[in-house]
C-alpha cells in the first residue's frame, strides 16, 4: 500500500505515473472525492472542537461571574456541538475505511527509470547470455521428452488432481530434487538464509504482500481465511510482520525451495503441453529487507544471482526490464531473467526479480529504528525466482537432450546423481 500522503500532497503526478501502467484506475479519482471529503470532515471537526473550548472557557467565566442561567444556555450548546462531533467522528470513521480499501486497491508507483510501455512487447532486453544450441538431429520438446524416458505420468496425474497437475517419477522427480537442492545450495553460498515455510497462509499474509484482494481469483482458497500459498514471497516476505527490526539486522536474506499453487485464472489455452504452466509447481523464492537507500543495489545483486544460477547450468538466458504496463501490482520495478526452450523457439521466463520499496511493508507494519534519524522507518522488501524449478527442468531436458533422447546432466548437477554424466 502506498504512502496515503504521496498521493495527497502530490496527486496529479503521482496518478500520472500509476496510469502509465496502461490502465485508467478509476480508484485514483474515488481516492480524490473520498479524500476531499475526509478533509472536509476533519476540518469541520477540528472547527467544532474550537468552538466548544471557547465555549467552555466562557460558561468558566459566567460561572464565576454567577451567571447561571447564560452558563446553562452555553451548556446546552457544548452538549449539541459535542452531538455533532460525535456523528461527524462516526462518519469519519467509515470514510477512513473507504480510503483502506480504495488504497490496498491502488498499485505501487512505477520508479522513475521504469520505460513507459503498454506490455510485454514494449520491454526493453538488457544483455543476453550464451546461444541457443543448433541441434545435428530432430530435437523433441520437454513433453515428449518426459514420457519417453518415463519422467512423468501425465495421464494418471490427471486423474488423481485434473489438468495442469504433473506426477513426476524416476529420474525425473529425482532431477526436481536435485535442483531443489542446487538452486539452495547457490542462494545460501551467496549469503541467503535457507527457510522452510508451511504452504498455508492466512489471509492477512496475502493482504500484506498485495495480492488479496486484487488476485484473490488467482489463488486456491482453503477455508474463510486459509489459502494456499502462490510463492513463497509471501511467507518470506510476513515472516517479520508487525516487528520492530534491529538496523544492524539489515539487509535481511531469505531463500525458500517450496510447492506453490496458482489457478491460473485467464490462462486458457496458454502453454497446455508439458509442465510450463501448472496448478502446482515448485519454486526456490529469494526475499530480501533492506534500507530503502540500498534496495536498488540490492535488486541487481538479486538478478546476478539467479544469473548465476543459469551461468553454472551453461543454459542460454536474457535480462529485460518490465515496462510499466507489464509490472506487478506491487512492484516498483521488475527485471524478467528468460530461458531459451527449443521447444517454443523463444526464451520463456523463469525468474522475476522485482524491488517493491516499501509498498509491502507499509502493509505488514514492518519497521526498522533509523539510528541517524532516531526515527521508525519502513524497509524496503524485494523478491525474485532463484528459479522456477519445473521450468528449470524443462529447461534442461531440452537443452541437453541427446539423440537417443537421454538426456546429459549439466556438471553442476552430476553430483546429485552418483557422478552419472546421463539419465534417461
Amino acid at each position: 500500500m502506498l504512502d496515503i500522503n504521496i498521493l495527497r500532497n502530490n496527486f496529479n503526478t503521482v496518478a500520472k505515473r500509476i496510469r502509465d501502467r496502461n490502465k485508467e484506475y478509476p480508484q485514483l479519482d474515488q481516492f480524490k472525492s473520498t479524500d476531499d471529503k475526509w478533509r472536509k470532515l476533519t476540518s469541520a471537526i477540528q472547527q467544532l472542537n474550537s468552538e466548544r473550548n471557547t465555549i467552555s472557557k466562557d460558561i468558566s467565566v459566567l460561572m464565576k461571574d454567577k451567571k447561571e442561567s447564560e452558563a446553562q444556555a452555553l451548556k446546552v450548546k457544548v452538549q449539541n456541538i459535542k452531538q455533532k462531533t460525535a456523528d461527524l467522528e462516526k462518519e469519519i470513521v467509515d470514510v477512513e475505511a473507504q480510503l483502506e480499501l480504495i488504497m490496498r486497491s491502488i498499485p505501487n508507483v512505477p520508479s522513475a527509470d521504469v520505460p513507459i510501455g503498454k506490455d510485454e512487447k514494449d520491454n526493453p532486453e538488457i544483455r543476453k547470455n550464451g546461444n541457443p544450441r543448433v541441434f545435428q538431429f530432430k530435437n523433441l520438446p520437454h513433453w515428449d521428452l518426459a514420457e519417453k524416458n518415463d519422467f512423468v505420468d501425465f495421464e494418471r496425474s490427471v486423474k488423481l488432481s485434473g489438468s495442469r497437475f504433473t506426477i513426476y517419477r524416476g529420474n525425473g522427480a529425482k532431477l526436481i530434487r536435485a535442483l531443489q537442492w542446487f538452486t539452495l545450495d547457490m542462494n545460501t553460498k551467496a549469503g541467503f538464509l535457507e527457510m522452510l515455510p508451511p504452504v498455508v497462509i492466512n489471509d492477512q499474509a496475502l493482504l500484506g504482500t498485495g495480492t488479496l484482494p486484487k488476485f484473490e481469483e488467482d489463488v486456491f482458497k482453503l477455508n474463510t481465511n486459509q489459502y494456499l500459498s502462490p510463492t513463497a514471497e509471501v511467507q518470506l516476505t510476513c515472516f517479520y510482520r508487525n516487528e520492530i527490526l534491529n538496523e544492524k539486522q539489515l539487509p535481511l536474506c531469505f531463500t525458500a525451495s517450496t510447492a506453490c499453487f496458482r489457478s491460473e485464472a485467464g490462462s486458457a489455452g496458454k502453454d497446455t503441453r508439458g509442465v510450463i504452466r501448472q496448478h502446482q509447481f515448485y519454486k526456490t523464492e529469494m526475499v530480501m529487507i533492506t534500507k530503502p537507500e540500498d534496495s536498488y543495489a540490492s535488486l541487481e545483486k538479486m538478478v546476478s544471482q539467479a544469473e548465476s544460477i543459469l551461468k553454472t547450468l551453461e543454459l542460454p538466458y536474457r535480462v529485460i526490464l518490465l515496462c510499466t504496463g507489464d509490472q506487478g501490482f506491487a512492484s516498483a520495478k521488475t527485471y524478467d531473467i528468460e530461458v531459451w526452450l527449443p521447444s517454443y523457439n523463444a526464451y520463456k521466463e523463469i525468474s522475476s526479480c522485482s524491488n517493491c520499496e516499501d509498498f509491502q511493508a507499509r502493509n505488514l507494519k514492518i519497521r526498522y529504528r533509523d539510528t541517524k534519524k532516531d526515527e521508525l522507518v519502513f524497509p524496503h522488501t524485494l523478491n525474485g525466482s532463484g528459479l522456477a524449478i519445473d521450468r528449470l527442468w524443462a529447461a534442461i531436458v531440452e537443452n541437453y537432450q541427446q539423440s537417443d533422447g537421454s538426456i546429459q546432466l549439466p556438471q553442476a548437477l552430476r553430483k546429485y546423481f552418483d557422478n552419472a554424466e546421463f539419465i534417461k
